[in-house]
């Protein structure tokens, strides 16, 4: 038996895991529903699509080659399948219905580390978010991580604790900093380029409301959302927010990632994990995972809202995502005596391997049919026809996705205008996001060094 085996089930030789399904019916009667419908799409929509293609074209539909219309029907019985059946699964999961009991929790004293690296843009900002939250008892620790900008002089003149690492020793290594001289019960970590919901630290501390809920994630949304970029962002976030994490707690009591602008911890169970490490670069997701393999949960808390600040330019997210990404795979080959195993309920046995399996191999997928298709086009005996044919299914795909991102839009209250058409334009970042992952799973095979 292996050492995470070996320490979960000494904490749990008693009663059931903390994370087991919450609903074992509820999620059972979820995922025949999804897959009946998904079977009913499958026997149905090729007829549907031959009769679109007949409405379209009329006569010229005559001269398509057969295989034409067959590999196009192939194609988008895959992708409506294979995103329609997670989609309308994870949506029949945040349905189910909520048992978390409602507990009066003390408000002990907490502690906010901030980690900063030349953020001299967007310190003060923060700190005068920290210091403006509704709590009575807390202090705030900024860890200046080897500057080399006005980071630390800006900070020193707020009233908060400030701490010099004295050169770049990464971003796991200046949290373990903060943690060893924070004096709370519970540990607040936000990012120093987001600002906080004045109501931030009473939501999440009333979240632990039991002793196995070692961590409270709270929403992170981008501060602004004018232009494509930020747009994209916001329905990213959103989607991974108010559909994933919300399925993910309802299904199985846990979420499996708590991001580094919202979460608190309990001192106690830092202490335990024995802090951040510094082996790959989601800290955020390794520490999260670390913690649902000592058998505790982290739960997720919406009133909690950080605002960070998304990226505007494409050669920042480029940048961004590439190195999410491979800390993600890192996290994934750190943990991977997680996958299908039943230490950590739900997560281990279904969400992990769903967000490996699906994030990556849909990329490859996705970035296979868009070279084939060109090839296709080019050596078909009529691109033409080839070429129109194909966009009127991109455009069918496009609305398809455009419903799924009205979702959770609607779910946060948040459908207006500019972002409801903007749930229509977003196969150009899928593309790109597609394909930062796949240079992420190459840079690893290559074992490239990691930065911050």
């Amino acid at each position: 038996m292996n050492q995470t085996a070996t320490m979960y089930l000494s904490r749990h030789a008693e009663g059931r895991p903390p994370s087991s399904l919450k609903h074992p019916a509820g999620v059972l009667t979820a995922a025949f529903v999804s897959a009946g419908i998904c079977l009913l799409v499958w026997h149905t929509l090729p007829g549907a699509l031959d009769s679109l293609n007949r409405m379209i074209w009329g006569e010229y539909v005559n001269a398509f080659p057969a295989w034409m219309p067959q590999v196009f029907n192939m194609f988008f019985l895959i992708y409506v399948v294979g995103s329609l059946f997670p989609f309308l699964f994870f949506v029949g999961l945040i349905l189910l219905p909520d048992r978390t009991p409602v507990k009066n929790v003390s408000l002990p004293f907490v502690s906010i580390i901030i980690p900063s690296f030349n953020e001299q843009a967007n310190i003060a900002n923060c700190i005068e978010s920290a210091l403006a939250l509704d709590y009575p008892a807390y202090e705030i620790i900024i860890v200046d991580d080897g500057s080399s900008d006005e980071t630390l002089a800006i900070a020193s003149e707020y009233d908060v604790s400030v701490i010099s690492m004295g050169g770049n020793r990464g971003k796991a290594e200046a949290l373990n900093h903060g943690i060893e001289k924070a004096k709370g019960e519970l540990i607040f970590f936000t990012d120093s380029d987001s600002s906080l919901d004045p109501m931030v630290l009473r939501h999440l501390v009333g979240g632990f409301t039991e002793p196995s809920i070692g961590a409270v994630a709270g929403m992170v949304l981008p501060k602004h959302n004018s232009g494509y970029l930020l747009k994209m962002q916001m329905l990213e976030y959103l989607y991974g927010q108010c559909i994933i994490k919300v399925a993910q707690l309802k299904s199985g009591g846990a979420v499996s990632m708590c991001p580094g602008p919202a979460t608190a911890f309990r001192r106690s169970v830092l202490m335990e994990i024995g802090g951040y490490r510094s082996r790959t670069l989601a800290e955020d997701f390794d520490i999260t995972i670390a913690m649902l393999e000592l058998g505790y949960r982290a739960v997720y808390e919406p009133k909690a809202v950080a605002y960070t600040s998304a990226m505007t330019s494409w050669k920042g997210l480029n940048k961004q995502r590439l190195r999410w990404s491979r800390g993600h795979l890192q996290v994934y080959r750190e943990h991977r005596g997680l996958m299908f195993s039943t230490i950590g309920g739900s997560i281990g046995m279904f969400w992990l391997p769903w967000s490996l399996f699906f994030g990556y191999g849909s990329a490859f997928v996705e970035m296979a049919f868009l070279v084939a298709y060109p090839l296709l086009v080019i050596f078909s005996l009529q691109p033409l026809l080839f070429l129109q044919l194909g966009l009127v299914y991109m455009l069918i795909l496009e609305c398809i996705s455009a419903v799924q991102g009205m979702v959770p839009l609607a779910l946060a209250r948040k459908l207006t205008p500019s972002l409801a058409f903007a749930t229509f334009t977003t196969q150009p970042y899928r593309i790109f996001l597609s394909y930062r992952r796949i240079v992420a799973y190459m840079q690893e095979m290559q074992q490239r060094q990691n930065t911050w």
